[in-house]
């Protein structure tokens, strides 16, 4: 064996077994784990409910927008009527924590953002009180 075709075969081997290590850690492709803006019909920005609550934006890290849509409406059926608190898992993986951003005597902004593993949702909305 020459030299020159010892080192591509070393090479090639160097290559896939960095490709291999890369795959078996679980690495979230670049594109897959962006975040990204998710839009929301008008039945998903005012959805129906006792208290009206107007989602404003969703973004999804890591998960489809159809996934984060879903985390939105678990966490909204999760919290008291006039909280943002979820005390449970959401969607049964799910963890979520909301926060009041600013309010008024007639309503309030708060968002919330729901974890599971490296994925994240992220949304904010608006309550009238």
């Amino acid at each position: 064996m020459t030299l020159s075709r010892h080192r591509a075969l070393l090479l090639a081997a160097l290559l896939l077994a960095a490709s291999a290590a890369f795959l078996l850690s679980g690495a979230v492709p670049a594109q897959s784990a962006a975040t990204r803006t998710c839009p929301l019909t008008s039945s998903e920005q005012d959805p129906p409910g006792d208290v009206p609550t107007y989602n404003l934006t969703l973004k999804a890290k890591g998960s489809s927008c159809t996934t984060a849509k879903k985390v939105m409406k678990a966490f909204h059926k999760c919290r008291s009527a006039n909280g943002v608190v979820c005390s449970k898992k959401v969607l049964t993986h799910w963890t979520c924590s909301g926060r009041k951003t600013s309010g008024t005597p007639v309503l309030f902004y708060a968002n919330f953002t729901c974890k599971w593993g490296a994925r994240r949702v992220t949304s904010s909305y608006q309550q009238n009180t």
